[in-house]
């Protein structure tokens, strides 16, 4: 059963927020959300078929919305009960599936904008899905976070029961997390590579001393289409990773990259590991180029990145620089040696949560919320023939606070790109076709 939702006119939105950028196919934006009912950190993935697959997590009821809590300064909290949910659109968007919930138990799913699901989708349509649950260990009777995948081979209409991809959690580090958790192994990552394998990769604190310390990267892969899973491995030994900071993967070749944001003696800065032998260890790694981020504390910022060739792009918020932002910068050796970066809005004292996207002609398309005189919107800026970054566009999007973009490259070149909406709510857009970026907000 195909539910069409209602599309929000564009033009109307250009003239409110004064956007002469890059257009959505269509001219309309898509809300895919259940009205009613509160979803945020949304996650896409497009087949090679060109379907459009979504997830986000649902927190129930708009109605049901608890009052804020009175929280200190850089205080949060490590717990979370949600559901994800599931919808897909197979005619570019214009209609989606009714929701599909993902996790059998209700409340399972571990999630926040900052520690998101992720999902692929393989050669032959399998649609994987990783994600961060409420679990219980069987030695202490702790609270843990344990790292799932589930698929579906039906084109999203079930899933299979998650399937947990981490060790045993024999350690005990509520000390460290409060709250009665006992281990975490999440803040991971999930894609599949060229030829189908499944790559999951999430960060075990067990061997963490304390706050300042660092997390290790685990990874465990399949070869046969999410059927199995291979024993886990520690790729990044403990103590190098950032341990609130989101990874991140992509492919160059035959080369695995996991971005991540690495502890070092002078700072916590985003990192490019790599691997050559297919994920089983990334002995090669290069420190972005930005100014060292001297700071005491997890950031909760991820390193994107997207790859064409022997070109590597990267994007990631950093404090080091002056401003702080986003800041851009990429490689044309393989990630050898990267290029100075690039601040990616000068004119917005606030800029965060970039994604990248690689088009069918090579351009790369970064996208990223940002705050002027008002709420957050979303923006885009785009590469030229010579590899320059344009200048950013506000994408017209409903009045009100957009955060937290999530991005998918189409196999017909076009970027689909999702985000959390002022009320919780998740949308959906296309842009169809590369624009001469000339102008700034």
């Amino acid at each position: 059963m195909q539910r069409t939702f209602h599309l929000w006119i564009a033009a109307l939105g250009a003239a409110l927020c004064g956007y002469a950028g890059a257009s959505f196919a269509g001219d309309a934006w898509t809300q895919v959300s259940e009205p009613g009912r509160r979803a945020i950190s949304p996650e896409i993935a497009v087949g090679r078929d060109g379907a459009i697959n979504l997830i986000w997590l649902d927190k129930g009821l708009t109605k049901d919305r608890p009052p804020p809590k009175p929280r200190k300064p850089g205080e949060h909290s490590h717990r979370s009960s949600t559901d994800l949910y599931f919808s897909r659109s197979e005619d570019g968007g214009a209609t989606w599936s009714d929701p599909v919930r993902v996790n059998r138990e209700s409340g399972e799913v571990w999630g926040f904008a900052v520690s998101k699901p992720r999902i692929g989708v393989g050669p032959t349509g399998t649609i994987h899905v990783f994600y961060p649950a409420n679990d219980t260990s069987a030695k202490s009777d702790k609270d843990i976070v344990s790292a799932k995948y589930t698929r579906s081979t039906d084109n999203g209409k079930t899933f299979e029961v998650g399937r947990t991809l981490n060790r045993p959690a024999d350690f005990d580090q509520e000390d460290l997390l409060g709250e009665n958790l006992a281990a975490t192994f999440s803040f991971g990552t999930m894609a599949v590579g060229p030829d189908g394998s499944v790559y999951a990769a999430w960060q075990d604190v067990g061997e963490m001393a304390d706050n300042a310390d660092g997390a290790a990267a685990h990874m465990a892969v399949s070869r046969d289409d999410g059927k199995t899973f291979s024993k886990e491995k520690a790729v990044i030994e403990g103590g190098a990773v950032c341990p609130c900071c989101q990874l991140t993967m992509a492919f160059a070749g035959d080369q695995v990259l996991l971005g991540y944001r690495k502890i070092y003696g002078d700072g916590r800065d985003s990192t490019i590991a790599m691997s050559a032998n297919l994920g089983a260890s990334f002995p090669a790694e290069v420190r972005l180029p930005m100014a060292r981020w001297d700071i005491n504390g997890c950031p909760l910022k991820t390193t994107e990145m997207a790859v064409d060739g022997e070109r590597i792009f990267a994007a990631a918020y950093t404090g080091g620089e002056d401003p702080p932002g986003v800041y851009f910068t990429h490689s044309v050796d393989g990630g050898k040696t990267f290029a100075a970066p690039v601040q990616v809005h000068a004119d917005a004292p606030y800029s965060d949560a970039p994604q990248l996207s690689m088009g069918r002609n090579g351009q790369v398309r970064v996208i990223w919320q940002a705050k002027i005189d008002g709420p957050r919107r979303l923006f885009i800026a785009e590469t030229s023939d010579d590899g320059a970054l344009g200048a950013p566009r506000e994408l017209s999007t409903p009045p009100g606070n957009s955060a937290y973009p999530a991005t998918a490259d189409g196999p017909d070149g076009q970027t689909y790109v999702t985000w959390q909406q002022e009320n919780e709510e998740v949308f959906v857009a296309v842009i169809s076709s590369p624009v001469a970026a000339t102008a700034s907000r």
